[in-house]
């Protein structure tokens, strides 16, 4: 089992904590950590805006364009004639994509707007007026799993490898359980299934946090993801990008705290959230949040919070 104090150039932070003045003591150790937490921010910064500045990610974000967002209705019909769905287009966007339907697959049905402009004539006056409004039509559309023809582009982050974390995981598990949260392997709303990219999700309502079996560093990683979502004090109201940055960013400063390195995920998965915007300009928006939030996860983990539990 790998220590949580093992020396390396990532390690979790070391600082004096022998005898003397135990004010200044803290205080310089509260400031290291914080230069630390703000070099990481800087770090991922440039990692994003690094991938968003990328060919192969301006090819996905043209591709990703192509794909509309449904409406809760048209995901419950998709749902219910396709379970496995997950990424759904019609038969000539598909052909754009240069992706071709496989004969003989079926349609999935779902329900299209029809803007419609009708004159209505007021005989009693002879004046006319346009009435618009919106009629719906039953389309077609396809699963790529119905078709065939080029790879699409793809800036998803591979799964982490490695089985390091085992010690941090356990701590990981045991403030969720402090928290009243129960971390379970079981998934309970079928994400996973569906989504082999799916590695986790936290349910406040259920107290519940999902993540699935994968290697030892990922599973930490998840982990760390959700709790940075429990403990995110912004986390309600705000846009569901943001709220995923400052999941991600809180799990790779605990991470990187602890000596795990979680790059080649944080990375690519923030230049994903961020698809719209700038890297640099949506971890600005949030930094107060992150910080705050990795503080508070960080005191927790190493026994020095004394601040009341968020759901209490």
């Amino acid at each position: 089992m790998t220590s949580l104090n093992q020396k390396s150039t990532n390690s979790k932070f070391s600082c004096s904590r022998g005898a003397g003045n135990s004010s200044n003591k803290t205080q310089d150790w509260q400031q290291e950590r914080q230069d630390r937490i703000t070099g990481l921010m800087q770090q991922l910064e440039q990692g994003v805006a690094g991938i968003q500045s990328s060919d192969d990610f301006k090819r996905w974000l043209k591709v990703a364009s192509r794909f509309h967002t449904y409406s809760l209705n048209n995901q419950v019909l998709i749902l219910l004639q396709f379970p496995t769905a997950t990424r759904v287009a019609g038969y000539r966007t598909w052909q754009s994509l240069k992706r071709q339907v496989v004969r003989g697959s079926k349609g999935i049905n779902i329900l299209a707007p029809q803007p419609f402009e009708r004159i209505i004539e007021d005989k009693a006056t002879g004046t006319e007026e346009v009435a618009r409004g919106i009629t719906f039509k039953t389309v077609s559309v396809f699963d790529i799993s119905q078709t065939e023809g080029e790879e699409l582009p793809s800036i998803a982050p591979g799964q982490l490898q490695g089985e390091e974390g085992v010690e941090l995981y356990q701590r990981l598990n045991d403030l969720a359980e402090r928290e009243g949260l129960k971390v379970t392997h079981y998934d309970l709303l079928g994400e996973a299934e569906q989504d082999p990219s799916y590695n986790g999700y936290y349910l406040p309502g259920s107290k519940l946090i999902y993540v699935k079996r994968a290697a030892q560093v990922q599973m930490v990683k998840t982990l760390a993801h959700e709790l940075g979502h429990h403990f995110d004090a912004g986390r309600e109201g705000s846009p569901r990008e943001e709220r995923e940055t400052v999941a991600e960013a809180v799990a790779f400063v605990v991470g990187a705290y602890y000596g795990i390195d979680t790059t080649a995920y944080t990375f690519p998965y923030v230049a994903g959230w961020a698809a719209k915007r700038e890297g640099a300009e949506i971890i600005k928006g949030v930094m107060t949040r992150i910080q705050q939030t990795s503080h508070r996860m960080l005191d927790l983990l190493e026994g020095k919070d004394t601040q009341p539990k968020l759901n209490e």
